[in-house]
């Protein structure tokens, strides 16, 4: 077991000391290109919006056509439940132990009278949720983030957000692929379902921008920063507080994943918090 924690202190260690070499260097003008893989990255990015227009959207628009937008709020509150140990050590991790007992609270009520997570009693007895991740912990040890990457079928992303994907997937059993072989689809309902809640948003984003492509980085970047200063969970807890109802989509489940996953933020199709 120690041999164990010493390996992972290590690797942990090593990810730490990688983080002053991941931003790319300045150019002979002395300013650092914001995205210097972005051939590569639109690239990816056309193959991710052409797996979501024929694939995920016409899945998505069935299951909208098939289900009531009140089931699939309550689903996509449950997936967001069960992500509770990827939100609890990620809290752990930044110093946060207030955090992870309340993520630790909020998933005991919202399990129980919460119905396995479908509704969410716990914003309504102020109980604030949190949505942390390991891309942020990492960013709160001074990894630093290196260059803008579009990921396959996951979208925006740079490495340190992508080093964190893993640990996140590992800890939350909906994108975690071992829970595939117990219960089958459980990943895809998810995407799916989260694809057709988000689906005016991405097509309104769509249909504004100039260029989708920029107008995805910038929003990813802007929300990352939000998010790892806290931002918007400040904003949050003024803003919304216990006034969550259970059957509308509240704001932070209409711009965050997961999470996965905001518009324009995670409004790519192939958003961080999983899908295409």
């Amino acid at each position: 077991m120690s041999r164990t924690w010493t390996r992972l202190g290590g690797a942990l260690g090593a990810l730490l000391l990688l983080g002053g070499c991941l931003s790319p260097p300045p150019g002979p003008d002395g300013r650092v290109d914001p995205d210097p893989l972005q051939g590569s990255n639109r690239a990816v990015f056309g193959f991710n919006e052409g797996v979501d227009r024929w694939v995920l959207n016409p899945l998505a628009e069935g299951w909208e056509f098939v289900t009531p937008k009140q089931l699939r709020v309550a689903l996509d509150k449950a997936f967001f439940n069960l992500g509770f140990l990827d939100r609890f050590f990620s809290n752990l991790g930044q110093g946060k132990p207030k955090y992870a007992g309340t993520e630790t609270l909020r998933f005991l009520v919202n399990t129980t009278l919460g119905l396995a997570g479908l509704f969410d009693p716990a914003s309504r007895f102020g109980i604030p949720r949190t949505d942390e991740d390991f891309g942020q912990m990492f960013a709160v040890w001074g990894l630093g983030s290196g260059p803008y990457w579009v990921l396959p079928l996951f979208g925006p992303s740079n490495p340190r957000d992508a080093w964190g994907l893993l640990f996140d997937s590992a800890l939350n059993p909906v994108s975690n692929p071992a829970t595939g072989l117990v219960v089958p689809g459980l990943g895809l309902l998810a995407t799916v379902n989260r694809r057709a809640i988000l689906d005016p948003q991405i097509e309104s984003l769509r249909e504004s921008s100039v260029d989708l492509y920029v107008a995805v980085r910038d929003g990813y970047r802007q929300r990352r920063e939000a998010q790892i200063a806290d931002r918007d969970f400040e904003e949050e807890r003024a803003l919304d507080g216990p006034s969550d109802d259970l059957y509308e989509v509240p704001e932070d489940l209409e711009d965050s994943p997961q999470d996965e996953g905001g518009i324009p933020g995670d409004g790519e199709p192939a958003s961080r918090r999983g899908g295409s």
